[in-house]
């Protein structure tokens, strides 16, 4: 017998209209639900491969010192370990700030990265170079959380900072980013004072088509000096097309 839920497939990754053999889901549902699973445990461990994403890039990490403790212990995935914070400050540039930072963490989906960061990356910096604005050098964090990048810009004295990091994966994507953006960061921004923009994977909101969204958000808040709730973000009509719906 059909279930009558069948047509609302199309629209969702929800596990909807699965139906049951008796009081339970059919066998072959059941399976599908522990392989999702499996997979998304599998992400939260998958440890971060920057050879993967940029050859180009500054290496930090949290204070952190493994994927165990990164979980157990959030706090310190905020801050920066003492020898990566020396690290960045070999690259202050004494002469002008940059306009934005673009941070590239592993969060709680490495794979994410893996799979989504560079056709973000090659969008999202061609994007920022033909608005005329300047970014700062490539960071690519490991046992990152979201407030580590705010951090990250304030000891590289830019304006702002796109944080791209692996979203917790669930059991419809295991492999799918947000974007963070705070203007004028700095140590303890509230997540008020950010905007996000989520769903980032092949089979939901591209790559591409967030990086322009990205290079959008920065160059309104640049002009507005503003972020998060404070600023309302309306998307001009070339930009509905790439939507998610």
């Amino acid at each position: 017998m059909k279930n009558n839920w069948d047509f609302l497939k199309k629209f969702t990754h929800a596990r909807i209209a699965l139906g049951r053999v008796g009081n339970a889901v059919p066998t072959q549902e059941l399976l599908k639900f522990r392989l999702a699973h499996s997979i998304a445990r599998d992400s939260v461990w998958n440890e971060l491969d920057e050879k993967q994403i940029a050859t180009q890039a500054i290496l930090i990490q949290s204070q952190c010192s493994s994927k165990k403790e990164f979980l157990v212990n959030p706090d310190k995935g905020r801050k920066l370990s003492p020898q990566s914070k020396k690290e960045l400050k070999n690259w202050i540039n004494q002469e002008q700030s940059p306009d934005c930072v673009l941070v590239l963490a592993d969060g709680l989906s490495a794979r994410a990265l893996h799979e989504n960061a560079n056709a973000f990356l090659k969008e999202f910096v061609q994007d920022i170079k033909q608005s005329g604005l300047s970014l700062g050098p490539l960071v690519i964090a490991r046992y990152a959380r979201v407030a580590l990048g705010d951090e990250v810009a304030e000891v590289l004295r830019a304006r702002s900072v796109i944080m791209l990091i692996g979203e917790r994966p669930g059991l419809a994507s295991a492999d799918s980013l947000s974007v963070y953006f705070t203007y004028e960061p700095k140590l303890g921004r509230k997540d008020s004072e950010r905007n996000c923009i989520s769903n980032i994977h092949q089979r939901g909101f591209s790559p591409e088509s967030g990086a322009k969204m990205a290079s959008y958000l920065v160059n309104l808040s640049l002009k507005m000096k503003l972020s998060g709730v404070a600023l309302k973000v309306e998307y001009p009509t070339e930009y509905q097309r790439i939507l998610p719906r």
